[in-house]
């Protein structure tokens, strides 16, 4: 369970990044204003999130999102449980790719439930400008959550091949163990 160790450093340093950012940018940049950083490509657009991941289920009722909200964050606990656990299994030079997984995860997750907790709402912040438009803000925890789920297609390759090289192994028969 060492695994715990670097992918909490990772989750606590992304959550608390997050609320700092959020709380500065509250601070500085009002409500509904965006703000050029890099001129046409990245601004401060500061917005309160009350919908979930990408705006969904924001016309449901809070008691409906409050359930659903609960329900993701049990089944995220339950597969970076099961990720972490499994990661020692890994080759040593694998195992960082499924501990930084579990950790931005984590870190985004509890970013956002965090906030979610105390204002039920996401300060969302951060836009970029694409194709002329500039796209819906995120904040630090939804870069982490995007960042875990591009590092999620290495750690299925990896737990995949380590099953493939389990299986592989030839079986010893009871007769042969001295059995």
């Amino acid at each position: 369970m060492r695994g715990w160790i670097p992918a909490g450093l990772i989750a606590l340093a992304v959550a608390l990044l997050d609320w700092a950012v959020k709380y500065l940018v509250a601070r500085s940049v009002p409500l509904g204003v965006l703000r050029e950083v890099v001129p046409n490509r990245v601004a401060f657009w500061h917005v309160r999130n009350p919908a979930m991941v990408l705006g969904l289920w924001g016309n449901l009722p809070l008691a409906s999102r409050m359930v659903i909200a609960a329900g993701a964050a049990v089944l995220g606990a339950v597969l970076l449980l099961e990720i972490v656990q499994r990661g020692h299994r890994l080759p040593r030079g694998q195992r960082g790719w499924a501990w930084a997984f579990a950790g931005l995860m984590m870190g985004g997750m509890l970013g956002n439930l965090g906030e979610r907790v105390v204002h039920w709402g996401v300060t969302d912040y951060l836009s970029i400008h694409w194709a002329g438009l500039w796209l819906p803000p995120g904040n630090v925890a939804d870069v982490a959550l995007i960042l875990s789920m591009l590092l999620a297609v290495p750690v299925m390759v990896f737990e995949l091949m380590g099953r493939a090289r389990r299986g592989k192994r030839p079986l010893r028969v009871a007769s042969e163990m001295g059995d």
